[in-house]
């Protein structure tokens, strides 16, 4: 980490569907800690504070060429050329998802574009990052009076999903090294601790509805719902439920209560319920020709649909106006030999649409069907976790996220939460983004997490007759041991406080000849695992430690080991026991 203060803290939201980059100099956090400046991003119609998650890489598979609307437009170009020029180049969207829920995630593993060529992964992610730096030190360095910045005077933060395993935040700072920042002016942040920190920032005029969560006083207790945006323009998953719990402490820091949880059901429930849609008014093979042969109309399409989806609330029901491009209704007819009109009058939604010239006048009941699936999930979740003992008590749910903008999403979290004050900020989709650029001034604002899992080590002990599995006994030069004990540090649940190491242990060399100890780390679902082969145990990483003095005899080279778990990331430490000296322990959980 930065040593000092920076001069600037640079964000970038990575998201599942949309990405964008903020900042704030120093002195502008010291006046106002709200006033951070982002990105506007252009696409057609569409003016907004993210650009999707769309990236274009050269057909040599290591050049960026374009991210975002930019991105899509250049490919849907390529793709309007007769000679598939467009199927040499490199196209991803929404790729960031492929990190979700992997506890045995590798560093090398590949990622299959959209016409299914592969690259590895952290090429993509790393380009991905550069561009976003670069664009934003560009716009930052105009803002400067020398126009000039050195890279000790930024602090860099990343946001992941508060669910995301170790793995998959040690895949994202490795592509964000490679991408060219570096590792100790780089911080890890998690979403919904982002917005809740930057909402309670905001006064209650900068809140659309039920103040402002900087009026509740120590001891409040609220949720954090973090929704990310649901693009119905997919073909994969998108927009993950983020959601913790956190209780204002006295000095305003914020402890968490409640593991973070959730899941990736939105994106996929929603996208497939539009996708159905779709062929079941033109059939399959028109959809995919379409999509794969008329790329810029498609995308036309769908982003107007992305402008009047939003219009959609519970109270209204004004027919939604969708326009089919020709290109559309020519393959359609060239491939079925009908009318497009008089075949979806007979689809089963006739009674629900009307056909004028080239638009489809769809009733808003059939779109907002669309979301039911996503919202069932999202309220059932919360219901489940408004059960555990340390949720009792709760006032307030936080809505942040592009789709806690949404009006059908708000109207079922009130109706399903009555006895609840809803808050919900202007812009909820930013919060995030600029609650990161606020942890990167002040990393200290969560003061105590709750440990995900149960962790520990693997190592062996003395074997032990009567307690001890005879099929884990093994042979060592001190005579025979039992293999495969999970030496437990943390517990599931356990609070830990920021930057508070556990107590340490004490290892030994089994051999003589030993330069190195190395172990593996594990995180369990069970309180008190015995062994690491017991059902819910997972490895997680490898840790090795080097052994400084090797002069003198095994049993006195042993060694001190500790964990911290109360930041964004898993740190350990190791010290020679005889001289109290630091030594060398890297932990890899891509192993």
């Amino acid at each position: 980490m930065a040593s000092k203060p920076s001069l600037l803290v640079a964000a970038i939201d990575f998201g599942t569907t949309y990405s964008g980059w903020a900042f704030s100099f120093k002195h502008e956090y010291d006046t106002d800690p709200t006033r951070i400046i982002a990105k506007q991003w252009f696409g057609g119609p569409l003016v907004s504070m993210k650009a999707p998650t769309t990236v274009l890489i050269k057909p040599d598979g290591r050049t960026f060429d374009s991210f975002g609307y930019d991105a899509e437009s250049k490919y849907s170009e390529l793709a309007s050329d007769d000679n598939n020029e467009h199927k040499r180049w490199y196209y991803f969207r929404r790729f960031k998802m492929m990190l979700h829920g992997k506890l045995g995630l590798d560093r090398n593993i590949d990622l299959e574009d959209e016409t299914q060529k592969s690259l590895p992964a952290k090429t993509v992610f790393s380009l991905t990052i550069r561009y976003l730096k670069e664009d934003m030190l560009k716009n930052s360095k105009d803002k400067l009076s020398s126009g000039h910045l050195i890279e000790d005077e930024i602090t860099w933060v990343l946001t992941v999903p508060a669910i995301w395993t170790d793995a998959a935040k040690q895949f994202m700072r490795e592509a964000a090294i490679e991408a060219g920042i570096r590792t100790e002016n780089l911080r890890i942040a998690l979403e919904p601790e982002t917005a809740s920190i930057f909402c309670r920032l905001l006064p209650v005029e900068k809140m659309v509805e039920g103040g402002g969560i900087t009026s509740l006083k120590p001891g409040s207790i609220y949720m954090v719902l973090d929704a990310g945006v649901i693009d119905l323009n997919a073909s994969s998953i998108g927009g993950t439920i983020d959601i913790t719990v956190h209780e204002v402490l006295s000095d305003g820091k914020l402890k968490e209560l409640q593991k973070a949880s959730g899941g990736a059901w939105g994106g996929t429930q929603v996208d497939e319920a539009y996708k159905q849609f779709l062929i079941s008014l033109v059939g399959n093979p028109v959809f995919q020709r379409f999509q794969l042969e008329k790329k810029e109309d498609y995308l036309d399409m769908f982003r107007d649909f992305e402008v009047k989806k939003r219009d959609i609330v519970p109270d209204n029901d004004n027919k939604v106006t969708i326009r089919l491009p020709s290109s559309l209704r020519e393959i359609f007819e060239d491939e079925s030999g009908e009318d497009l009109r008089t075949a979806i009058l007979q689809t089963r939604y006739a009674n629900e649409m009307s056909f004028t010239g080239d638009k489809l006048r769809i009733n808003a009941s059939v779109i907002k069907r669309l979301f039911s699936n996503a919202i069932e999930s999202t309220v059932s979740h919360v219901k489940e976790l408004m059960k555990e003992r340390t949720v009792h008590g709760l006032s307030s749910i936080l809505m942040v996220g592009g789709f806690s903008e949404s009006k059908m999403l708000q109207h079922a979290i009130r109706s399903n939460f009555p006895n609840v004050k809803v808050i919900i900020p202007h812009e909820a989709g930013l919060v995030v983004l600029k609650g990161a650029v606020v942890f990167g001034h002040v990393p200290s604002s969560v003061a105590q997490r709750v440990c995900k899992y149960t962790y520990g080590v693997g190592t062996t002990l003395p074997f032990d007759n009567e307690n001890h599995d005879i099929t884990k006994r093994i042979e060592c030069e001190d005579g025979p041991r039992c293999d495969d004990i999970f030496d437990k540090y943390v517990e599931i649940g356990q609070t830990i406080a920021l930057n508070e190491a556990t107590k340490e242990k004490m290892y030994v060399p089994t051999t003589e000849n030993q330069s190195s100890v190395g172990f593996s780390i594990y995180a369990s679902t069970q309180k008190s695992p015995k062994y690491v082969t017991d059902n819910g145990c997972m490895k997680l990483g490898y840790v090795l430690i080097n052994i400084l003095d090797k002069s003198v005899p095994r049993d006195q080279r042993s060694f001190l080991f500790s964990m911290t778990f109360g930041g964004t990331e898993i740190e350990v430490a190791a010290k020679e026991k005889r001289t109290g000296n630091a030594t060398k322990a890297t932990v890899d959980f891509l192993g």
